[in-house]
């Protein structure tokens, strides 16, 4: 079971090397990082985050989505200390 918060998956995938991930690359840093989750657990998260529009999509011409993040609200400074 995927036991990680919108917000850590976001920060992992923002992580990555690449600003283009497939579901399988999103999947690989989580094992390199210890987290176990399934692939249908680790689909609904960005299915979600996509749908809520954290996540953009850009399909390739071989039908591979490839996710990129479109804001990441970490660590962002407190309104109020502007």
């Amino acid at each position: 079971m995927l036991q990680l918060s919108e917000e850590e998956l976001l920060m992992y995938i923002k992580s990555s090397e690449s600003e283009l991930n497939t579901l399988a690359e999103i999947h690989k840093l989580l094992v390199e990082k210890n987290i176990r989750c399934s692939i249908e657990e680790l689909r609904q998260k960005v299915g979600l985050l996509h749908r809520d529009g954290y996540l953009g999509n850009e399909p390739t011409g071989d039908g591979m989505n490839m996710y990129y993040i479109i804001y990441y609200p970490g660590h962002e400074k407190d309104s109020n200390e502007i």
